[in-house]
């Protein structure tokens, strides 16, 4: 995780002062401000690890809505395989409310080998258009696409992947009656976002410290429902409908046993408790670090936007 390779926050408190939060000083604060959001403190800067990349090898591959279950298949093999390559890293992004394209595939391996086997459970799975290939990164970055649409929504929900899971989610995009209602909103564009997130990931971020996420040692999924619109007076239903078909999802994963109690922040909606799915440990870490640094609450009640935690 990124919160991981912080190795100092320096943090402006409530009273004005200013001071340096790592593994050192004031540790409690550092472990907070790893996932805890704009409880505690400004952030006023970030020292980080950094790590040289040069050529990579990667890019986006787009698919026929024909072969979304094959890309669901090779998902999950890519997931199920024993040692995860720490150079490897994927998205799989199929469209809900597209009737020419399937679904887009971002990939990358941090460093210049073209075609890795990392990827293998994807290469025989014919595509509409290939962009892969060795570049620099900021090359690839800058050759993301995003709708030109003025409204967004999105809701996060986590799950230990399966061949089965995927095809039970790839049922409900077909089959539910919210697709269709965030369809015909004025500009309607659903895109779902699975992120695989591998164990040796969590391990790396404990064996730095921490950090207060509460995440399983297990190989999980973090997926986003992405909703894009056009029109103000859409918005209430295009909020509800991606929430209603989120609890579709999530109602399957916990029938299966796979739901995680994770939700990734950056990928969250408004009124999702992020915070509270942290585990009742970290969330009671949060409240006493709160309790410490800001004891009157100011960033609570003065600091919009956010997610909060609770005052009780």
């Amino acid at each position: 995780m990124a919160c991981d390779n912080v190795v100092n926050f320096e943090v402006v408190l409530a009273d004005g002062s200013a001071v340096d939060a790592n593994a050192t000083h004031h540790e409690d604060l550092y472990k907070a401000l790893k996932g805890g959001g704009n409880n505690f403190g400004l952030v006023t800067s970030f020292t980080m690890r950094t790590y040289p990349i040069y050529k990579v090898w990667g890019g986006v591959k787009m698919y026929g809505r024909e072969q979304i279950p094959a890309l669901y298949k090779a998902l999950a093999m890519y997931q199920a395989q024993p040692k995860k390559d720490p150079y490897a890293n994927l998205m799989l992004q199929p469209f809900g409310t597209n009737e020419s394209l399937g679904a887009m595939l971002n990939m990358v391996y941090l460093k210049p080998e073209e075609s890795p086997a990392a990827f293998d459970s994807f290469y025989d799975i014919p595509t509409v258009s290939d962009a892969t290939k060795l570049q620099t990164l900021n090359d690839m970055i800058s050759g993301q696409v995003v709708p030109n649409l003025p409204r967004w929504d999105w809701h996060s929900t986590s799950f230990t992947p399966s061949a089965e899971i995927y095809e039970k989610i790839n049922s409900i995009i077909w089959t539910a009656p919210e697709v269709a209602q965030l369809k015909a909103l004025t500009g309607g564009t659903l895109v779902l976002g699975f992120q695989p997130i591998s164990s040796s990931l969590v391990q790396a971020g404990r064996d730095r410290g921490g950090n207060v996420l509460g995440h399983d040692k297990v190989n999980q999924t973090w997926l986003v429902l992405d909703i894009g619109w056009w029109r103000e007076e859409d918005d209430a239903t295009a909020h509800n409908a991606t929430r209603a078909l989120l609890q579709r999802i999530e109602k399957v994963t916990r029938a299966s046993n796979s739901y995680i109690r994770y939700i990734f922040m950056n990928d969250a909606s408004w009124d999702q408790a992020v915070l509270d799915q942290y585990g009742s440990n970290n969330v009671e870490h949060m409240r006493q670090v709160r309790e410490k640094y800001d004891p009157l609450y100011t960033f609570h009640d003065l600091v919009s936007g956010g997610f909060k935690l609770s005052l009780s």
